[in-house]
């Protein structure tokens, strides 16, 4: 039977984790509290961005194209909010290009932006060096898990970190930092190279 009241329950905290892209309006800027990249082939699928999920999968087997995105997690600048952060493979070499040559991402300070401005427009990010002397990064969350929560996922699809191995690994198109691109998305190469620190040399 079911039970009914006059009340309302009482507002409760939110405890999962906002999913964020690259707003066509603003530079978005945060830390990476995460010490790594996780990869997973997706589809635009019913409207939305859903995990491939072959070879059981519904989209595949309508010939819907997939490409790869990448989630991590950052605490933004401004407003301190701890959430998730997408962009595609090809947006994320920078990301990349800081792992192998930091070996971690955690307290990576990134800004993204899409200078078109367009919804779906490429994404820029690009990364440098912060002080963290005077900054308390939280825990990461489990993103892998987080992840099946925004997808809504069943508990058996939930994949463990190790499955993160299958996903192809990204591939840098340069050998060093202070050569990567500005403007991964349009394929635009940087007018001045960047340093580790992210500072024009």
């Amino acid at each position: 039977m079911p039970t009914w009241s006059q009340d309302l329950p009482a507002q409760q905290m939110h405890h999962g984790f906002d999913l964020r892209r690259t707003p066509t309006d603003r530079p978005l800027k945060a830390l990476v509290t995460c010490p790594t990249i996780h990869v997973c082939m997706t589809h635009f699928w019913g409207g939305r961005t859903v995990p491939c999920e072959a070879p059981d999968c519904e989209a595949c087997e309508a010939m819907s194209p997939s490409r790869a995105h990448v989630y991590l997690s950052a605490l933004e600048s401004n407003t301190r909010d701890h959430f998730l952060f997408e962009c595609t493979a090809r947006a994320a070499l920078p990301f990349k290009e800081w792992l192998d040559f930091h070996g971690t991402l955690l307290g990576c300070y990134f800004t993204a932006h899409r200078p078109k401005r367009r919804r779906n427009g490429p994404v820029e990010i690009i990364c440098r060096a912060q002080d963290l002397s005077k900054v308390h990064l939280p825990y990461p969350p489990d993103i892998t898990r987080a992840m099946a929560v925004i997808w809504q996922l069943p508990a058996r699809a939930i994949q463990t970190e190790g499955a993160l191995n299958s996903i192809p690994k990204i591939q840098a198109r340069t050998p060093h930092i202070d050569q990567q691109l500005l403007n991964l998305a349009d394929g635009q190469r940087a007018e001045t190279p960047i340093c580790g620190n992210g500072r024009r040399t």
